[in-house]
């Protein structure tokens, strides 16, 4: 090895260093040929030294260090990858080792996820399971500034991310998924959703326990993650008083504590400090109990062995990963928390692919779950406890009576009328007086109060956006899902679908702004809530699934991150094709949007050959008898199939562009006249 090469695997941090010095100089006197292996070299050393107790200020040093070399190196695949893995890990030191210095270490990794981005949208291979890694890190830095919401809109959006990348034949990419869910779990505890917190992280660990059982054991995947997911759903079980049910999931940590630190004693050392940082330690039988039940009795005690801890615990369950996407406070206590880091279809309008519209029929399916309630709004929930006292300690004015909710019902149905009618510019009247009694229904009502008002808003956006007023709009849905994500736990069956359509609408609003990035973390949340709700009921809403996956395929596109766009629309096909086999003539319409918007997609990345099968199947489809009807919006289509014509023309495909442009003409002949 000569004094410019980089040691390999195993080697030293001093071995790598004095490399690093060796083409510090060299990297001088003949940039072009050092500095790539200098990047490279500081890489490896600022990784390693991070390992090491006391030296997270150097790591942070040395990562920039290489971080500021691959910046000045020419803008190739591979050293934007250097530069992404640089910002990466320096966020993620200044996260463990620097208090005062949380804002850099999140706009370091802010920057460190917009380098995966570009990777992603030019293809390269990897790089989107390196853009999920770099999100759950910047989601880890963003709450350690108190953005929890947007550090949510990351994670979610990782785990959606990982979820695309898992290979349904081998299942290779389970373990990373599982990680995510985790993350989003913790993520959610920590904000107070115990409820859903508990299904993210009873998903993660079905899926850690699906991998090893696929295994025939625990040897592959990552057993760490695994025991600390069956603590954390433990810990939180615990948490809302469900003792009996938390003991298993102790006792399958312990299993995996003991398993793990029998091939790898070094890791115990980790076990023990997740445990001891919530207030757990592991007994010499093996079992998991909480220091308050071990203090000031011998080790011999009798207790259970997966007795678990205090059941006083209160507060959300914010339990520690393995990712270390954040760092445990050394100077908390043991116990304190640990914080880690009906089927609607949308079509497409482009004059080009680059330019992607959702339809309004997207908007008028959401506005038909959100509209008014019958004769009132819901009865406040009991979850909602007792009405707030006021500043004497008297009891708050009870909620309105019946009357205040039919009117705004009344007020909301007037209004969706008339937007519906062609005429949403008059619809923007009566929704706003819906508005302003919304408000004070709202101060005394509790849920129900809530609900109306996000009701309220959601349909006056709607209307505001349909009249051209796009900026009052984005005010009105982004409110609107505000207030549904603060209710979201008080009452998860009836907000979870009405913040899922207001988080797909305000993706539309903020898109239709130019705001193509900041609509990525709306659509994806929608697309995750309704994933959620598709699972527990898929006649419900797997084509709502199937719909929001297409607009976020839209908004991916918008932001050119054309490979995720594509897997999107996958998806979304996928879905379709079953909603068709199960109901065709209702189906027909997603199912033949589908279809164009994968030869979109495809044509857009320029794979030509693949452009002319989807178009072929969607026109063969839209010459059934079983044809969209004239309610259908069929304008976006044709502009699709119109384009796609001049696609497969322009590509050697005559027979298909033929046959595209003659379904479009046809389309355009039965579609509607522009009603506003």
């Amino acid at each position: 090895m000569t004094e410019y090469e980089v040691p390999g695997p195993g080697a030293s941090p001093d071995e790598i260093e004095r490399v690093v010095v060796s083409l510090r100089r060299a990297a001088g006197t003949d940039p072009d040929r050092y500095l790539p292996e200098l990047g490279h070299g500081l890489l490896r050393l600022g990784s390693l030294i991070a390992t090491e107790p006391g030296r997270m200020d150097e790591a942070v040093d040395v990562l920039e260090e290489a971080a500021a070399v691959y910046r000045r190196l020419p803008e190739e695949h591979l050293h934007l990858a250097g530069l992404g893995i640089a910002l990466q890990r320096k966020a993620l030191a200044l996260g463990f080792g620097f208090g005062e210095r949380h804002e850099e270490a999140r706009e370091t990794a802010r920057e460190a996820v917009e380098v995966w981005r570009r990777l992603v949208a030019r293809g390269v291979e990897g790089s989107r399971a390196e853009l999920a890694g770099a999100l759950l890190v910047l989601g880890g830095r963003l709450a350690d500034t108190g953005h929890h919401h947007e550090a949510l809109d990351r994670i979610t959006e990782a785990v959606e991310i990982r979820r695309l990348l898992v290979d349904r034949t081998d299942g290779t990419g389970r373990t990373e998924l599982a990680s995510a869910l985790q993350e989003l779990g913790v993520k959610l505890g920590e904000m107070g959703r115990q409820g859903e917190a508990l299904v993210h992280l009873r998903l993660a660990l079905s899926v850690y326990r699906e991998a090893a059982g696929e295994a025939g054991g625990r040897t592959v995947g990552d057993p760490g993650g695994h025991a600390v997911a069956a603590f954390a759903v433990g810990r939180m079980l615990m948490g809302l008083g469900r003792t009996a049910e938390a003991r298993p999931y102790f006792a399958e940590a312990a299993a995996l504590h003991a398993e793990t630190g029998a091939r790898e004693p070094a890791a115990v050392a980790f076990f023990d400090h997740v445990f001891a940082r919530h207030g757990y330690r592991v007994t010499y039988k093996g079992g998991i109990l909480a220091w308050e039940k071990i203090r000031g009795a011998p080790e011999t005690a009798t207790a259970p062995e997966t007795a678990t801890g205090p059941d006083t615990a209160t507060g959300p369950d914010t339990m520690g990963h393995p990712d270390a996407s954040a760092r445990p406070d050394p100077a908390a206590r043991p116990g304190a928390p640990v914080r880690p880091g009906a089927a609607g279809w949308a079509s497409e309008r482009p004059g080009t692919p680059d330019h992607d519209e959702t339809a309004d029929r997207a908007d008028t399916a959401s506005a038909a779950r959100t509209g008014p309630t019958p004769r009132t709004a819901p009865a406040a929930s009991v979850e909602d406890g007792p009405a707030p006292a006021g500043p004497t300690g008297r009891a708050a004015p009870g909620p309105p009576g019946p009357a205040a909710f039919e009117r705004i019902d009344h007020l909301n149905a007037h209004g969706l009328a008339l937007a519906h009618s062609g005429r949403p510019e008059l619809a923007v009247e009566p929704l706003t007086e819906a508005l302003a009694l919304a408000r004070a229904a709202a101060a005394g009502s509790g849920l129900a109060g809530s609900l109306s008002l996000a009701r309220t808003l959601h349909n006056l956006g709607l209307a505001q956006a349909w009249s051209g007023r796009r900026a009052e709009a984005l005010e009105a849905v982004d409110e609107a899902v505000h207030l549904y994500r603060r209710r979201l736990g008080a009452a998860p069956g009836t907000v979870r679908p009405l913040l899922a359509d207001s988080a797909d609408s305000l993706g539309s609003r903020l898109a239709g702004l130019g705001r193509h990035r900041d609509a990525l973390a709306p659509a994806t949340e929608a697309v995750a809530l309704f994933r959620q709700l598709a699972h527990a009921d898929p006649d419900a809403y797997r084509g709502e699934l199937a719909r929001v996956l297409n607009n976020l395929s839209i908004r991916l596109c918008d932001a050119d991150r054309h490979i995720e766009a594509l897997a999107a629309t996958e998806e979304s096909l996928e879905l379709h094709r079953d909603l068709h086999r199960d109901d065709p003539e209702a189906h027909l319409p997603g199912l033949a949007h589908a279809l164009t918007n994968l030869a979109l997609r495809r044509a857009r990345l320029g794979r030509h050959e693949a452009v002319a099968a989807p178009t072929a199947e969607a026109v063969h489809l839209l010459w059934q008898p079983a044809r969209p009807r004239p309610g259908d919006d069929v304008t976006g289509l044709a502009e699709s199939l119109a384009w796609l014509g001049w696609y497969l023309r322009r590509n050697g495909h005559p027979d298909a562009a033929r046959d595209a442009e003659r379904t479009a003409r046809r389309l355009r002949r039965r579609a509607p006249k522009p009603g506003r």
